[in-house]
Protein backbone atom coordinates (compact mmCIF):
# COMPACT_ATOMS: atom_id res chain seq x y z
CA UNK A 1 0.00 0.00 0.00
CA UNK A 2 1.30 3.54 -0.87
CA UNK A 3 0.92 6.80 0.30
CA UNK A 4 -1.05 8.16 -2.44
CA UNK A 5 -3.51 5.05 -1.71
CA UNK A 6 -3.86 5.07 1.83
CA UNK A 7 -4.50 8.79 1.42
CA UNK A 8 -7.09 7.90 -1.09
CA UNK A 9 -8.59 5.83 1.34
CA UNK A 10 -9.22 7.95 4.20
CA UNK A 11 -10.67 10.78 2.19
CA UNK A 12 -12.93 8.13 0.74
CA UNK A 13 -14.03 7.49 4.20
CA UNK A 14 -13.73 11.09 5.39
CA UNK A 15 -16.39 11.83 2.25
CA UNK A 16 -18.50 8.94 3.58
CA UNK A 17 -18.83 10.04 6.65
CA UNK A 18 -19.60 13.47 5.60
CA UNK A 19 -22.20 12.30 3.07
CA UNK A 20 -23.77 10.21 6.29
CA UNK A 21 -23.30 6.90 4.47
CA UNK A 22 -20.82 6.48 7.63
CA UNK A 23 -21.81 6.74 11.11
CA UNK A 24 -20.73 5.60 14.32
CA UNK A 25 -21.96 6.30 17.84
CA UNK A 26 -20.49 9.71 19.28
CA UNK A 27 -18.63 7.65 21.77
CA UNK A 28 -17.73 5.08 20.25
CA UNK A 29 -16.06 7.60 17.47
CA UNK A 30 -14.43 9.26 20.59
CA UNK A 31 -12.87 5.93 21.34
CA UNK A 32 -11.66 5.88 17.60
CA UNK A 33 -10.45 9.20 17.41
CA UNK A 34 -8.09 8.60 20.91
CA UNK A 35 -6.46 5.99 19.66
CA UNK A 36 -5.17 7.68 16.14
CA UNK A 37 -4.76 11.17 18.39
CA UNK A 38 -2.43 8.56 20.27
CA UNK A 39 -0.81 7.16 17.53
CA UNK A 40 -0.22 10.74 15.91
CA UNK A 41 1.59 11.65 19.86
CA UNK A 42 3.92 8.44 19.57
CA UNK A 43 4.96 9.35 15.67
CA UNK A 44 5.66 12.37 16.75
CA UNK A 45 7.64 11.37 19.61
CA UNK A 46 9.74 9.09 17.18
CA UNK A 47 9.93 11.70 15.04
CA UNK A 48 11.56 13.97 17.33
CA UNK A 49 13.95 11.28 18.60
CA UNK A 50 14.72 10.67 14.58
CA UNK A 51 15.36 14.34 14.56
CA UNK A 52 17.99 13.96 17.75
CA UNK A 53 19.50 10.74 16.17
CA UNK A 54 20.69 13.03 12.97
CA UNK A 55 22.47 15.36 14.66
CA UNK A 56 24.58 12.53 16.57
CA UNK A 57 28.17 13.73 17.01
CA UNK A 58 31.33 11.50 18.47
CA UNK A 59 32.07 9.49 15.36
CA UNK A 60 35.62 10.94 15.43
CA UNK A 61 37.42 13.09 13.44
CA UNK A 62 38.41 10.57 10.39
CA UNK A 63 36.83 11.11 7.17
CA UNK A 64 36.00 8.03 7.13
CA UNK A 65 33.89 8.33 10.65
CA UNK A 66 32.64 11.46 8.94
CA UNK A 67 31.05 10.33 6.20
CA UNK A 68 29.49 7.11 8.28
CA UNK A 69 28.05 10.37 10.78
CA UNK A 70 26.74 12.35 7.52
CA UNK A 71 25.56 8.97 6.35
CA UNK A 72 23.43 7.89 9.56
CA UNK A 73 21.90 11.75 10.13
CA UNK A 74 20.92 11.47 6.65
CA UNK A 75 18.70 7.98 7.00
CA UNK A 76 17.50 9.34 10.24
CA UNK A 77 16.22 13.10 8.46
CA UNK A 78 14.75 10.66 5.61
CA UNK A 79 13.13 8.57 7.98
CA UNK A 80 11.57 11.95 9.90
CA UNK A 81 10.20 13.01 7.09
CA UNK A 82 8.57 10.12 6.13
CA UNK A 83 6.51 9.88 9.38
CA UNK A 84 5.53 13.46 8.20
CA UNK A 85 2.83 11.28 5.82
CA UNK A 86 1.82 9.38 8.68
CA UNK A 87 1.75 11.67 11.35
CA UNK A 88 -0.68 13.60 8.75
CA UNK A 89 -2.83 10.68 8.23
CA UNK A 90 -3.61 9.85 12.10
CA UNK A 91 -5.10 13.20 12.31
CA UNK A 92 -7.11 12.76 9.07
CA UNK A 93 -8.24 9.26 10.17
CA UNK A 94 -9.10 10.89 13.84
CA UNK A 95 -11.14 13.99 11.83
CA UNK A 96 -12.74 11.21 9.63
CA UNK A 97 -14.07 9.29 13.02
CA UNK A 98 -15.26 12.54 14.69
CA UNK A 99 -17.59 13.34 11.53
CA UNK A 100 -18.95 10.04 11.22
CA UNK A 101 -20.04 10.56 15.31
CA UNK A 102 -21.38 13.73 14.09
CA UNK A 103 -18.58 15.43 16.21
CA UNK A 104 -18.07 18.15 13.76
CA UNK A 105 -16.44 20.98 16.25
CA UNK A 106 -13.67 18.39 17.26
CA UNK A 107 -13.16 17.27 13.89
CA UNK A 108 -12.36 20.47 12.69
CA UNK A 109 -10.12 20.75 15.84
CA UNK A 110 -8.62 17.50 14.44
CA UNK A 111 -7.99 19.13 10.73
CA UNK A 112 -6.46 21.80 12.12
CA UNK A 113 -4.50 19.63 14.18
CA UNK A 114 -3.36 18.06 11.19
CA UNK A 115 -2.63 21.48 9.05
CA UNK A 116 -0.78 22.33 11.76
CA UNK A 117 1.88 19.31 11.81
CA UNK A 118 2.53 19.54 8.14
CA UNK A 119 2.96 23.41 8.38
CA UNK A 120 5.37 23.21 11.39
CA UNK A 121 7.89 21.18 10.20
CA UNK A 122 10.73 22.59 10.12
CA UNK A 123 12.16 21.79 6.47
CA UNK A 124 15.11 19.25 6.43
Amino acid sequence: MTIETSRADIARFKQQAQAGTVKFDPAAARRCAEMYDHQADRLIYLQQRLDAASESQGFGGFVSAQQLQAGFGHKARDAATLLDHYIEAAYRMKEAFLISGGLMEEADAANAAAVRAIETRVPR
